[in-house]
């Protein structure tokens, strides 16, 4: 009996431990499981952390080149705010000129039309003259060859009148 009962109790422990070997193996598994989901989780994790890593490093490089960005335009500001004292009194004067040239423009505006109106009446007035010479043409080249004429008939009439007087002053010479 003493036999049967040390066998009896090695089955007993040997039961127990092929129990607990059972549960530790169980409990083995189930953190296997756990670690290989929690390595793949951290591998996301680690992804999303590269990720995250590289959008803040591209949010950094747009703030520095935005900050980059902003102080050379505040230096440009500054070079221009300088600019503007200088160039006010420049634009001032080009303004002065500018309302001087537009009154200048407006002057002569209304002399062009004044002009314009004049040279309208001008062109009836040659035109009615023109009109007038067409129509009487015919009577100024007849006056025309009444002057020529008249113009002969007092050479001749000289001449007759030079002639006359040399034989007067002839016959009223005494011969001799």
């Amino acid at each position: 009996m003493g036999n049967e009962s040390a066998a009896g109790d090695m089955a007993g422990k040997y039961e127990q431990e092929r129990q607990r070997l059972a549960k530790l193996w169980d409990a083995y598994e189930k953190q296997e499981k756990e670690m290989a989901a929690l390595k793949e989780k951290t591998g996301h994790l680690e992804n999303d952390l590269l990720d995250r890593d590289r959008i803040i490093k591209s949010l950094k490089d747009v703030l520095e080149s935005r900050d980059r960005r902003t102080r050379e335009l505040e230096i440009e500001m500054t070079g221009l705010r300088g600019d503007k004292s200088g160039w006010e009194p420049r634009l001032k004067a080009l303004e002065t000129d500018l309302r001087l040239e537009r009154e200048r423009f407006a002057k002569l505006f209304a002399l062009a039309e004044e002009l314009e109106e004049e040279v309208k009446v001008a062109k009836k007035a040659i035109e009615a003259r023109d009109e007038w010479y067409r129509s009487h043409v015919d009577v100024l080249g007849d006056i025309n060859r009444a002057m020529e004429d008249y113009d002969k008939m007092m050479a001749n009439l000289g001449k007759h009148i030079e002639a006359d007087k040399a034989a007067l002053e002839k016959l009223s010479k005494p011969q001799g």
